[in-house]
């Protein structure tokens, strides 16, 4: 009984052998369309990365004052970036937190493979703690999130 069952398998898997090397045979002619699935597509589209500064200024597209930590009295500061390996036109997105609480989103184009671009936010002297940029990509992933401190002016001492 046993023998009957051992053959009876190994014709299966023989004949699912020769219909699996033919369905092979057909799929690689040329004029058959081979449907792609679109998610695989996306698993091999390059992932965006970004160079970032903190700074109090931008002067020919570069950062200027870059920092981790600001004055309370500093007024504005922005975040550069360069955005490095997108393919076509498409766009990130500077979000600004103020300790955990959203502030500003800006969306800002990027048009080439190596991209500059930044954005600014005006603070007020009393908003004094910690901050966060957010850059998400276009679909929303988190590129980078980037912490930076506005602290108080120390009173002078005599």
């Amino acid at each position: 009984m046993w023998k009957r069952i051992i053959s009876s398998v190994f014709v299966l898997l023989i004949i699912g052998c020769l219909c699996g090397s033919a369905q092979e045979g057909t799929a690689t002619q040329p004029d058959k369309k081979v449907a792609v699935n679109p998610q695989a597509k996306e698993a091999v589209k390059p992932a965006l990365t970004v160079e970032t500064e903190l700074c109090t200024g931008i002067a020919d597209r570069m950062p200027t004052g870059m920092a981790e930590s600001f004055p309370a009295d500093v007024g504005k500061v922005y975040l550069w970036c360069q955005v490095l390996g997108a393919e076509d036109s498409t766009l990130v997105r500077h979000v600004w937190y103020y300790k955990g609480e959203h502030m500003a989103t800006v969306e800002l184009p990027v048009k080439s493979s190596s991209w500059r671009t930044w954005s600014s936010k005006n603070l007020l002297p009393a908003w004094t703690g910690d901050w966060e940029v957010k850059i998400l990509d276009a679909d929303g992933n988190e590129l980078k999130s980037i912490p930076f401190q506005v602290v108080a002016a120390q009173p002078e001492t005599e």
